[in-house]
């Protein structure tokens, strides 16, 4: 009787309750689905009229005005205005600069050389440019030229006073240098002409004179490399094809000079033989002497602005043959005519080489002429002047 009373009891208990459930979700909407995500479910029990709810909690958010949501026996999820991702990007702080220094460079496979001439080469360059530039080199460089002599004297072929002229000496002052050293093919003419080689002599240039008559083949490289000047007086043959190309080359290649003269007749009256033997020489520069003796004892008209004939106006010419420019190989000036016709030519040979004057008579190497005509001895220091090698014994020309 006992447990029926219990179990009755029980039962009204469990009525009761639902009753109470029931009131509430009618009375109070405690039991209405929130918009915002909360969900709830109910189980009926419907044979025991017993009901059983299965409540899922989620802990709800701050919302965005500050307050919380009520926690009621339902679930309920808020949405949050703002996420957190697991890869966070945070902001820059604007408080914080990145400064990039332009003068320090760092590249991997790269050479860069430091203003301060030095180099480090690793396999990885490093190069760094400092605010101030050093451009001193730490490489010793030997000067160009070191001072043997305050003054050049010594005859050497060497600049010893570093003033760009070698051998640059002429203690006469008479306008030959005194380190030249000249060499003459050809023996003299049929008149006296030591007074003109004394004075060459005396000046202090070393001249050797060369006979070539029974002497084949003397004009070689080894041979004219004795010289600075050749002048050529009467030569008593031709040249050979190797001795015209040796002194072909002692111009042209050397930068030597060459001085020739002409007028000696001793065929004669026929000019023929002598032309020829003279232009054995000549014909290498593309020069000759052309024609028949002319001039008999007269005066040259000089070009007054050319150094050979600068400051000349008394000079004999007699019996002379004209010297033409045949093949312009080089550039060739008239210094000096007779009669309307060339009495001096004076060429510059091609690519900078030598020089050659060519002079159409032989009478201002006679001792007459130097006693008797007021400006034979000027007008050899212009020709020697302007024939030597160019950079030796005085200023280049």
């Amino acid at each position: 009787m006992l447990g029926s009373n219990l179990e009755t009891v029980f039962v009204r208990v469990m009525a009761s309750l639902g009753l109470m459930l029931a009131a509430c979700s009618s009375n109070g909407n405690d039991s209405a689905g929130v918009t915002d995500g909360a969900s709830s479910s109910s189980t009926d029990a419907s044979e025991t009229d017993a009901q059983t709810t299965t409540d899922t909690t989620v802990t709800p958010p701050t919302s965005t005005s500050g307050e919380s949501a009520s926690e009621t026996g339902t679930t309920t999820t808020t949405t949050a205005p703002t996420s957190t991702t697991d890869a966070t990007t945070e902001p820059v702080d604007p408080s914080e600069t990145t400064t990039t220094d332009p003068t320090a460079t760092t590249t991997d496979a790269t050479t860069t050389t430091t203003t301060d001439g030095t180099t480090t080469t690793d396999g990885t360059t490093t190069t760094t440019t400092e605010g101030t530039t050093d451009t001193s080199s730490t490489t010793d460089q030997p000067p160009d030229c070191v001072p043997t002599e305050d003054v050049e004297v010594t005859c050497d072929n060497i600049d010893n006073d570093c003033d760009s002229n070698v051998d640059n000496i002429d203690a006469g002052g008479d306008g030959i240098c005194d380190c030249l050293n000249i060499g003459i093919l050809g023996d003299m003419g049929y008149a006296p002409s030591a007074d003109f080689q004394a004075w060459l002599e005396d000046q202090g240039s070393a001249v050797t004179r060369t006979k070539l008559l029974n002497n084949p083949g003397v004009v070689t490289p080894a041979f004219l490399a004795n010289y600075d000047l050749i002048l050529v007086d009467r030569i008593e043959r031709a040249l050979s094809a190797d001795e015209a190309a040796a002194l072909e080359a002692f111009v042209k290649d050397d930068g030597r000079g060459m001085i020739t003269l002409i007028g000696y007749n001793f065929d004669n009256e026929n000019p023929v033989p002598e032309r020829d033997r003279a232009n054995s020489v000549l014909a290498p520069f593309g020069l000759a002497y052309e024609g028949g003796y002319f001039g008999d004892g007269v005066i040259p008209t000089f070009d007054p602005v050319h150094p050979i004939s600068m400051g000349i106006s008394d000079v004999n010419f007699a019996g002379g043959i004209q010297p033409v420019d045949v093949e312009n190989q080089g550039t060739s000036e008239v210094f000096a005519t007779v009669q309307a016709a060339n009495a001096g030519i004076a060429h510059q040979t091609e690519m900078e080489g030598g020089r050659v004057v060519v002079w159409g008579d032989e009478w201002i190497t006679f001792d007459s002429d130097w006693q008797g005509y007021a400006n034979v001895q000027q007008f050899w220091v212009n020709m020697v002047g302007w024939a030597k090698p160019k950079d030796f014994c005085g200023a280049p020309q």
